[in-house]
């Protein structure tokens, strides 16, 4: 469940920096509040590559995190690039996150043990970078664009 462990990698990464916005989750329906700034989070991956050869090699899987803050209308750019640095400090180029251990689930509405792994995997982030703020669905939105890879043993 390789896919799942990325997924699960930067979902935690994002929960443990305690951002304080609410935030939609991934595949889950979400209201935000009128006039309430929150975020949206998306994991894009790309068709992974083979890093090493053999039937023991490693795989890259490259990909975009991918995190919409969005802000009441009418509020500027400057609370978006604020957060936008506050969340860019903690995905800088080098950070490296693991996904949950088996014995940990987190707390997302899912399925018990949905973001259980059995091997701990290591995401290393890239780099991380801004849109420019543009008008969505009623809000002020600035995406995070944060570019990671995962090496990954073809042998589990």
């Amino acid at each position: 469940m390789r896919f799942l462990d990325i997924r699960n990698a930067l979902v935690q990464s994002w929960i443990s920096g305690d951002f304080g916005l609410p935030w939609a989750k991934p595949g889950k329906d979400f209201d935000p509040e009128t006039g309430e700034p929150w975020a949206a989070l998306h994991v894009l991956p790309a068709q992974p590559g083979v890093a090493t050869l053999g039937d023991t090699g490693q795989d890259r899987h490259d990909g975009v995190f991918q995190i919409d803050l969005n802000w009441p209308l009418n509020t500027g750019d400057s609370p978006l690039l604020a957060k936008a640095d506050e969340v860019a400090a903690r995905f800088k180029a080098g950070a490296r996150f693991e996904a949950p251990p088996q014995t940990e689930t987190l707390d997302l509405d899912f399925i018990d043990q949905e973001y259980a792994v059995y091997v701990p995997l290591c995401v290393l982030i890239r780099s991380c970078g801004v849109s420019p703020m543009r008008r969505a669905d009623n809000w002020n939105r600035m995406s995070i664009t944060i570019y990671y890879s995962a090496w990954i043993n073809r042998a589990f």
